[in-house]
């Protein structure tokens, strides 16, 4: 009998896996019971976790489930949780691969998937050597039917992790595919947008066949540094043969009246079967991907740093192949943008505080409230902007 873990997967019949049909939908609250995986290398079961690599010992390892093969063209989303203690270990990757169900790449900065070919890995690296992106870093990682890197060089994205990333204790990931976008969030916000087609990517065809089948799983590697790297749970849907369903929103929330310089997170958590396709509009356009904006395709909208410009309404459009809706319009309303003071008045005294900003120029170490267009600098452009909210002098109700 199973104990605290439960699995459900998209059964084949025998006549469609002869045609290479796959799909996958799984949940595991622990992994007291592993009999569905293929366990490779260094990496065991302790306290019911896959610990993919342990303090002490060097290597890699590898988790692959095995009962059957994921559909990932059509798209998928995951989520896990993870914990690292005991050390700074070179970090661990969610991989899909076609190779093999027993692949395992090189320890250390390979991080168990470099040299696995055929394969894409979204790896979370955490020992950052010199000639690495800088700090620890999520990257997006494939040289096609090639043996697998994790040189910078084959990374289609990555952005940097905050520094806390590998000692906060039990984290949680989730990565979401819709054909054309991968986006990787941490504790429920993005931390990477990602171009990606699936479909495409291998020259010679789809890197993982017509019908995206694939293994999919994690690795790990440790070399001169070592560590527990745990898997604590792990949930995953692809969406090979969703049926058509109805979505709605469970959750619609956009901030008030945020300041300059402010990190915001709009949000619109939907309810429903997929692939689903997402976008934030602002004033009835599109919100456009990329600068101060991460995730205008997806559920979590990041806007950083926040400027006046931003204050406007925001609505949520999403749908799938049954159809779709749009979710109307919250305002964001911004704060008195040069009353750096909070005292309701924009004058002599906010002047004074902008000043230091203006003459350090680059932010840091200019504050990002004086930051009135987002372009990283307090310069002649915010200086013409403090002129303006000067002028107005009374802050508005």
């Amino acid at each position: 009998m199973r104990t605290g873990v439960y699995s459900i997967v998209l059964a084949m019949s025998a006549g469609a896996a002869a045609f290479g049909q796959c799909g996958a939908v799984f949940q595991f609250a622990d992994f007291s019971d592993t009999s569905g995986f293929s366990l490779v290398g260094r990496t065991e079961v302790v306290n019911d976790v896959l610990r993919l690599t342990k303090s002490g010992e060097d290597g890699a390892g590898a988790a692959w489930f095995k009962t059957t093969q994921a559909g990932v063209n059509a798209g998928f989303v995951t989520t896990f949780r993870f914990n690292i203690s005991d050390g700074e270990a070179d970090g661990f990757a969610f991989v899909l691969q076609a190779d093999s169900e027993e692949a395992l790449g090189g320890g250390g900065s390979d991080m168990g998937f470099g040299g696995i070919p055929r394969s894409v890995a979204i790896e979370f690296d955490t020992f950052v050597f010199s000639d690495e992106f800088p700090g620890p870093h999520v990257s997006v990682q494939t040289r096609g039917i090639e043996p697998n890197s994790p040189e910078d060089t084959y990374s289609l994205a990555h952005a940097t992790l905050p520094e806390w990333f590998a000692h906060a204790g039990t984290l949680e990931i989730k990565i979401e595919y819709t054909p054309g976008v991968l986006f990787v969030f941490l504790e429920n916000e993005p931390v990477l947008f990602c171009p990606l087609d699936l479909g495409t990517l291998g020259e010679d065809g789809p890197l993982f066949g017509g019908d995206g089948c694939a293994w999919v799983g994690f690795t790990a590697g440790a070399g001169g540094a070592t560590a527990n790297q745990d898997i604590v749970s792990w949930n995953f849907n692809d969406w090979s043969t969703t049926e058509c369903g109805p979505l709605s929103p469970a959750d619609f929330s956009v901030p008030y009246m945020p300041k300059t310089g402010d990190r915001v997170v709009l949000r619109c958590i939907v309810d429903g079967p997929g692939p689903r396709t997402y976008q934030w509009r602002k004033d009835e356009i599109n919100v456009e991907e990329g600068g101060r904006n991460l995730g205008a395709l997806a559920e979590v909208m990041v806007i950083d740093p926040f400027i006046p410009a931003d204050a406007g309404g925001y609505s949520f459009n999403t749908g799938n192949q049954c159809g779709g809706f749009g979710i109307g319009t919250l305002h964001v309303q911004a704060y008195c943008p040069g009353d750096l003071n909070e005292d309701g008045l924009v004058d002599d005294a906010d002047f004074v505080e902008f000043l230091p900003s203006y003459n350090a120029l680059v932010v840091p170490d200019a504050s990002k409230r004086c930051d009135w267009n987002g372009d990283g600098l307090v310069d002649d452009t915010d200086f013409v902007f403090f002129v303006g909210y000067y002028n107005t002098l009374l802050c508005e109700e």
